[in-house]
């Protein structure tokens, strides 16, 4: 019994050092669905900067659920590296990624545990939390606060913004220090400084990054170097 967990462990690890590939894919939910995303292919290279468009409907945000691994397939090949993404390997691939959804998730916990978010208390490795809350431009608050990275979020009452909790769910994806950031519609309830101190970092700190920006502000894809249109489930150009 030990040697085939043994050969599974071996089977789930992902190198990411190439491309990303979706080929001849499609989705549908059910059986009986219509198809949400029709003959799909596009390569990704490590290190680019993509820009995925489209208006509400198009299968968007399900071509990025899959990219995420999220979602299976029904149709053709999801490969990492011309490597097939399966149930055995989906979960290394996860472990690639780093995800800024357009709403932030606040547990109960700390500050800390909110930006370490899914790292146990006792292994949060403290420098790295500040290190990533520096980089979002939000330590500067948290110092301010009594009990800085300690403070327990609605503790007295405190109350986040809607763009100090986006710098936190940037924050929770630098300490990750994934390979691969996936900004999911992030960006449109974002302020002007927020979405600035986003920008500065993708321009400065991701050179060796692929980053995915699923966005309707046309304005950030002056930070991609190529965009991808998916209308009707389909990519047009």
């Amino acid at each position: 019994q030990k040697l085939p967990q043994k050969n599974k462990k071996i089977n789930s690890l992902i190198n990411f050092s190439k491309y990303i590939e979706l080929k001849n894919l499609n989705f549908r939910y059910q059986n009986d669905n219509p198809w949400v995303l029709n003959n799909i292919n596009v390569k990704i290279e490590k290190g680019a900067r993509v820009g995925v468009i489209g208006p509400t409907g198009s299968g968007k945000s399900t071509l990025i659920d899959i990219l995420m691994g999220l979602l299976p397939p029904t149709k053709g090949e999801f490969l990492i590296d011309g490597k097939l993404i399966s149930n055995l390997n989906v979960a290394a691939w996860r472990d690639h990624i780093a995800h800024v959804p357009q709403n932030i998730f606040l547990s109960d916990g700390t500050i800390e545990e909110n930006i370490a978010f899914g790292v146990a208390k006792d292994r949060i490795n403290h420098e790295r939390v500040e290190e990533a809350a520096k980089q979002a431009q939000i330590s500067c608050l948290i110092e301010e606060w009594q009990n800085g990275y300690q403070t327990y979020v609605g503790e007295r009452g405190i109350k986040l913004s809607g763009g100090q909790r986006q710098r936190i769910g940037i924050a929770r994806a630098l300490y990750k220090k994934a390979d691969v950031l996936i900004f999911d519609e992030a960006t449109c309830s974002l302020d002007n400084e927020t979405e600035q101190v986003m920008t500065s970092y993708i321009e400065d700190s991701c050179k060796d990054k692929t980053v995915i920006i699923a966005t309707h502000k046309h304005s950030l894809l002056s930070l991609v170097d190529r965009v991808i249109i998916i209308v009707d489930g389909k990519i047009i150009a």
